[in-house]
């Protein structure tokens, strides 16, 4: 069973320009449409029995209008869609109690297009709501293409957020995408190696050195890894390859390609 961690779809109406214009602002070139049916054939191509769709809110006025495309995509077979929600927002609780209500798992946070640090209140406070609710916190980490200037979730700033909001006690819910940080895989292995987070592979296998990624696997506990793409930027074949030339052991590369989500997500029929 595989699972992808980390896609994102646009409605169809809009799809076409967003992508373009994405691709002008990040200089890179989406290898599918940005639409559900574009993933849903993606996913039949490749052997992806689930996509986790996260949306992102860049403007706190978005949240009706985009959890509620959330919630239109979640009726169709394999698509898994969280809420989105801005540190911004007023009345977070009440929203994280929407979201909950709604039947999302999760929700995304993306500190770069919300040019908010992830040590900011705002974001303190949806995560602790996450967690008093059991809701997952996939947030964006490092680098964005579209956004180099400033880095709103390093991985020196992410570990101290990690380390106030869990313990090893603590049943991890927080994701750091991009294998802990696009383009910083030296403070990763660093600053969060080891600590009660999971990452995912979205993005960064085919940049960084096959060898060193599987270390930081090896050295962060194959139990705590998740593959994911970051469709329509990655392509989920190559990613699925590249996890699998790791030589990680089939047990850790089942549990990374598809059951470390499923328990995450306490998804019960896989």
């Amino acid at each position: 069973m595989i699972i992808d961690a980390h896609t994102h779809v646009f409605p169809e109406k809009i799809a076409e320009r967003s992508i373009s214009v994405l691709e002008k602002l990040g200089k890179q070139k989406a290898v599918i449409g940005g639409t559900v049916n574009d993933l849903l054939c993606s996913m039949e191509k490749n052997g992806v029995d689930y996509s986790v769709v996260v949306p992102v809110l860049t403007k706190p006025e978005q949240f009706e209008s985009i959890n509620r495309f959330a919630g239109e995509i979640g009726k169709l077979p394999g698509i898994i869609p969280f809420g989105a929600i801005h540190p911004l927002c007023e009345n977070i609780d009440k929203l994280l109690d929407y979201i909950v209500e709604k039947g999302f798992k999760g929700v995304k946070l993306h500190p770069d297009y919300q040019e908010t640090d992830i040590t900011d209140d705002g974001y303190i406070k949806i995560l602790e709501g996450c967690r008093k609710r059991g809701l997952i916190a996939i947030i964006h980490a490092g680098i964005d293409p579209a956004y180099t200037d400033h880095v709103h979730c390093p991985p020196e700033l992410s570990s101290a957020v990690v380390k106030e909001l869990t313990t090893d006690k603590t049943k991890p819910f927080i994701v750091l995408a991009h294998m802990g940080g696009i383009g910083q895989i030296e403070k990763a292995e660093r600053f969060l190696v080891g600590l009660p987070v999971f990452f995912d592979t979205s993005f960064v296998l085919d940049e960084t050195d096959s060898t060193r990624t599987r270390e930081l696997i090896l050295r962060h506990g194959c139990e705590k890894v998740l593959f994911a793409t970051d469709s329509p930027w990655r392509d989920a074949k190559q990613y699925i390859e590249l996890i699998k030339q790791m030589s990680l052991g089939d047990e850790a590369t089942d549990a990374i390609l598809g059951k470390n989500c499923a328990r995450l997500l306490n998804i019960r029929n896989i």
